[in-house]
């Protein structure tokens, strides 16, 4: 089913705003709105939990969330995930349990893409998948010497 033209212009700006898929091609863009589940998160609402499988990927549309390792003794906030950026990777990429805890630190918005579109649609784009791969492996550092 297509989506309504003005539909699809709103959801291709979001996207575009996103700076990493701007290498879409029209129709792949098309393909992933498709795909897409707008999810508002609130702020201190736990979004991943460290440990569990990882199904979703997700895309930062407003708002900031906080990445958390947990330690012996409470957690540790390693990171922060602004608007434009994504999180989730890690745990699709590598299929491992979530690596990390995200927590909203203020209201926003997000999208969510199931594992089998994230695979199909970004991981089926060099460029993107190149971008995606290189973050996670930095993340997946940098959460290993926290």
């Amino acid at each position: 089913m297509k989506l309504p033209i003005e539909t699809l212009q709103q959801v291709h700006q979001m996207l575009n705003a996103i700076p990493f898929l701007k290498m879409l091609k029209q129709g792949e863009i098309e393909e992933m709105a498709l795909s897409l589940n707008l999810r508002h998160y609130m702020k201190d609402e736990t979004i991943i939990r460290q440990g569990e499988p990882g199904k979703l990927f997700y895309l930062n549309f407003k708002g900031r969330v906080g990445v958390y390792r947990s330690k012996l003794f409470g957690k540790k906030q390693v990171a922060t995930i602004g608007a434009g950026e994504f999180f989730g990777e890690i745990a699709l990429i590598e299929n491992v349990p979530r690596t990390a805890t995200v927590i909203g630190l203020e209201d926003g918005e997000m999208f969510t893409l199931a594992r089998e579109s994230f695979e199909k649609v970004l991981l089926a784009n060099p460029g993107i998948a190149t971008v995606i791969r290189q973050i996670s492996e930095t993340r997946r550092a940098a959460n290993q010497e926290a």
